[in-house]
């Protein structure tokens, strides 16, 4: 009070105030409780600082200022009070409504106060003390409560769950004041919101039958929602999270402000529960509070009205189950261990249906240790709190057949807890169980019969995109076991060059409703850069309309098919190649043999020594479990058709070294190319060219290496040719894959040169 500035105040400064003011204020001052002195024939306004947070925004500017300056809105509740305390008469007023401003907002308030006339040295009343408590809190926790208890009483009868929430959206309404209220279910998406029935006070239309998207009201709010979070929103249009260009969603439903609360059960948006108005309207922390209690309290009433909704069609679906299904009804009596039957639960166990039944002799029919196993089940759910039970047990009827049967069993517990009976039906499910074993061993079967050819299945829906695959799909697409595939992740591995070729494909398909089935075979192009041949076979499923909306099928691995397809092609490449060689070096053997003979017998002899070596060399190229051979004796049966005894053409030199097979059939149908080559085209085509083959063994590595190199001279100048024939092709490249080594082939022009360089093993 000292920093005030009292120039503005009727009062004027402090150490002019009479001495009766200073005794009053010497009270009040130093109270920890809210006090109030009025002053003055203005009655200017002094105050504690316990009062401070009832003065709100008013102060301090309120401080030495006239009260009716202060309180213009409600002068006329108090006035008649202040003139009671003037005339000298102490007055309580408990829970008195007032309309205040303090806050820049009509707010409605509610106080306890006391007001004490406060006299002058002379006798004479100059003012009036009041001691206040602000009980707005506590006035509107009571109401709330009352009209909780009175929404219970309301609700307790219901049995409709939307006339259960239009009753409670109807009393919360009324009693607020707005002008609609109801709840609006949210779909599994928690996008749209539908209302099916609501309450208005006339000046707004119902948004009964109608749907809305939430983000249209803002995505912000949406957000919120989702989030469990109460709205609260006096203006939208002055409110941050609504942006202008979803004002025209709160304008289509007449809207300006409103609470939402939303019902989030099991981490899922079920419901909103909504207050409206078309005007801006400041909510108080109460109101929201009250809504929020209102939206649970009647979802809990709904949900109890459904789930007694639930209960009677269960009980109605029951009966009509048991008339429809020959159901055997039974109820057992524990204290006399008695068995109240029915024809039905008769004809079920194989007796006359007016037959009296023994349970001792029923017992001793069950299957070894089925019985236990039904009292275990019904002790087992009696100790989790559960009257309800339900076994399946073997049971051999009087006619010797062993049958399955379905108990279910309601226990009605005695005061002491223990069940003074129990009801129960029994039905023969024989048939079902023998259907779900020859289910599980055409299941088995299915398995077995899959994992034996590697296959994986599959079901694409095409309307959602999801993908229902087995484990074996994901290794085939290189993806990891428990990873969800997509569409996108499969289309992901198709090889470029098929994928455009397969998407055509199955355009087509779908275009085509008279494609029912597909077959396609393409290439996956894999993480680690493999190629990955698979098979696709199955079925399309269309609508009525023709429309594709689902293919299932199976697809295989056949890369290691292709491999040998292209394997075997490569074979007839090379025996077609092989047998125009062979006839080319039969020409040849004849042509230098008799070119050489001196007679007929003679050519004939050497002829025939020749083609035998030549078919020796196919034998050792042929030849799949060879266990190891010399070096120089695949090097002596490759040549030895181009040798002749008058010619010293072919020189070799060499350690003798033995070879695996795989080298050794590398070896010989290189050395018969470059020989076929050589007789072709190259030093052995004349009368004087040479041949030299030579080899080594380099020994000074973790892993020995043979070097062999082919050298042709003296025959006709070689030019480098245009393109690599087959025959050129085979040798760098097949016997660089067969040797893991390397391969040249340099066409110099005095003779052609070919080396080798492989690993020894």
């Amino acid at each position: 009070m000292q920093a005030h500035d009292w120039s503005r105040s009727p009062l004027g400064y402090p150490e002019t105030w009479p001495e009766a003011l200073r005794r009053a204020l010497n009270l009040v001052l130093p109270s920890p409780f809210p006090m109030f002195v009025a002053w003055g024939p203005e009655l200017c306004l002094l105050y504690n600082e316990a009062s401070i947070p009832i003065m709100g925004a008013w102060h301090p500017t309120s401080l030495g200022q006239p009260l009716k300056e202060i309180l213009p809105e409600t002068w006329d509740d108090l006035s008649p009070l202040v003139d009671r305390a003037l005339a000298g008469e102490a007055s309580y007023h408990e829970n008195k409504p007032l309309t205040l401003g303090r806050n820049d907002y009509a707010e409605q308030t509610s106080f306890t106060f006391a007001f004490s006339p406060v006299m002058d040295d002379a006798g004479i009343i100059r003012g009036f003390l009041a001691v206040v408590t602000e009980t707005t809190r506590q006035v509107a926790n009571d109401r709330r409560l009352a009209f909780l208890l009175d929404m219970g009483d309301r609700l307790r009868p219901l049995t409709d769950p939307i006339e259960i929430s239009t009753t409670a959206a109807e009393m919360l309404g009324q009693h607020l004041g707005v002008a609609r209220a109801g709840y609006a279910e949210v779909d599994e998406t928690q996008e749209v919101a539908s209302v099916k029935r609501d309450w208005t006070n006339g000046t707004v239309p119902s948004l009964a039958g109608e749907t809305r998207i939430l983000d249209g009201f803002g995505p912000a709010l949406a957000a919120e929602v989702r989030h469990g979070s109460t709205i609260i929103v006096a203006d939208s249009q002055a409110d941050p999270r609504v942006e202008p260009v979803h004002h025209v969603t709160w304008e289509s439903i007449g809207t300006r402000s409103m609470i939402v609360v939303p019902l989030v059960k099991n981490g899922a948006l079920k419901a909103l529960f909504y207050l409206h108005e078309p005007v801006p309207r400041r909510w108080t922390e109460s109101e929201a509070t009250l809504a929020r209690d209102v939206a649970e309290r009647t979802w809990d009433a709904v949900e109890r009205a459904r789930a007694e909704f639930a209960r009677h069609e269960s009980e109605s679906q029951l009966k009509l189950a048991l008339d429809a299904s020959h159901m055997a009804v039974w109820e057992h009596e524990t204290a006399s261990d008695t068995l109240r039957t029915s024809p039905e639960l008769n004809r079920l166990l194989g007796y006359p249906p007016d037959a009296p039944l023994d349970l001792q002799e029923i017992r001793s029919r069950y299957y070894q240790n089925d019985y236990d196993h039904v009292v275990k089940t019904a002790v087992d759910a009696l100790s989790q709190g559960d009257r309800f039970y339900e076994a399946e047990y073997r049971f051999y009827r009087t006619d010797g057949a062993l049958r399955w049967h379905l108990m279910r069993a309601e226990m009605v517990l005695g005061e002491d807890g223990i069940p003074a009976r129990t009801i129960g039906v029994l039905l023969d499910i024989t048939d079902r169980k023998k259907a779900e074993q020859a289910l599980r061993e055409r299941e088995a079967e299915l398995r077995s019969a899959l994992d034996a050819g590697s296959l994986a299945t599959f079901v694409i829906d095409f309307i959602t995109g999801e993908i229902k695959s087995s484990a074996r799909l994901n290794e085939l697409y290189a993806y990891p076991p428990g990873q969800v595939l997509t569409l996108e992740d499969l289309r992901a591995r198709y090889h470029p060059d098929d994928h455009a070729k397969l998407v055509v494909t199955v355009r087509k398909d779908r275009e085509n409703p008279s494609v029912r089935f597909f077959d396609w075979i393409i290439r996956l192009l894999l993480p680690d850069q493999s190629i990955r041949w698979i098979n696709g076979r199955g079925e399309y499923i269309r609508d009525e309309n023709g429309r594709l909306v689902m293919s299932r099928g199976v697809i295989l691995d056949i890369t290691e098919r292709k491999r040998w397809e292209e394997h075997q092609q490569l074979l007839m490449n090379e025996l077609n190649h092989r047998v125009k060689n062979t006839l080319a070096t039969v020409q040849s053997v004849a042509s230098q043999t008799l070119r050489n003979a001196e007679t007929t017998d003679v050519a004939r002899i050497a002829i025939e020594s020749r083609l035998f070596a030549l078919s020796r060399t196919h034998d050792v190229l042929t030849r799949e479990n060879w266990e190891s051979a010399s070096i120089d004796e695949i090097i002596a049966e490759a040549i030895a058709p181009y040798r002749h005894e008058r010619e010293n053409r072919l020189f070799t030199s060499g350690p003798d070294v033995r070879v695996s097979p795989r080298m050794a059939l590398a070896l010989s149908m290189a050395l018969q190319e470059l020989a076929t080559n050589a007789v072709k085209y190259g030093a052995l085509s004349n009368t004087c060219g040479k041949v030299g083959i030579t080899w080594s063994v380099i020994d000074n590595t973790s892993e020995p290496r043979m070097h062999l190199s082919w050298t042709e001279s003296g025959g006709p100048h070689v030019s480098a040719p245009t393109h690599r024939g087959f025959g050129t092709r085979l040798i760098e490249r097949s016997l660089a894959q067969d040797l893991n080594g390397k391969v040249e082939i340099q066409f110099a022009p005095s003779g052609v040169t070919c080396t080798v360089d492989a690993p020894l093993a």
